[in-house]
């Protein structure tokens, strides 16, 4: 139903933990548990926010607030973000499911926070050392 993207072995190397998550999350897409997915989504974004030293004990709001504070993300990702969390708590406490249209989006908005905060800002950094200074 859904591969995995083209950078998940980049994302073993940046946290095994991390990875693991994201690995459990498109076996549960693939296997038809979107509840599991969707919970598992949010779990994701609790390990991601605690690789940004993000402290673990907030709730998820404040994680996000800290983020945005921080500079990690911005308004609209915030806003992005706080859906995927609530799509999480959704489907671990109000029995909510989601169709494949809207686990889709999930996993999009899971993608990209995930691949702009681990994989392309190192590929980015690492980048910068090989462009000539301006004269």
């Amino acid at each position: 139903k859904r591969d995995e993207p083209s950078w998940m072995m980049e994302l073993y190397a940046v946290d095994s933990d991390l990875y693991s998550l994201l690995y459990q999350v498109y076996g549960a897409v693939n296997n038809d548990l979107p509840v599991l997915a969707a919970i598992g989504i949010r779990t994701v974004f609790d390990r991601a926010s605690e690789l940004m030293e993000i402290k673990p004990s907030l709730a998820f709001c404040e994680k996000l607030d800290a983020l945005l504070d921080k500079g990690k993300i911005g308004k609209e990702e915030r806003h992005m973000l706080e859906v995927l969390t609530d799509a999480g708590g959704a489907a671990a406490h109000r029995g909510w499911r989601p169709d494949a249209k809207q686990m889709n989006t999930l996993l999009e908005a899971t993608e990209v926070f995930v691949a702009r905060s681990f994989i392309i800002a190192g590929k980015a950094a690492s980048l910068k050392g090989s462009i000539p200074p301006r004269p």
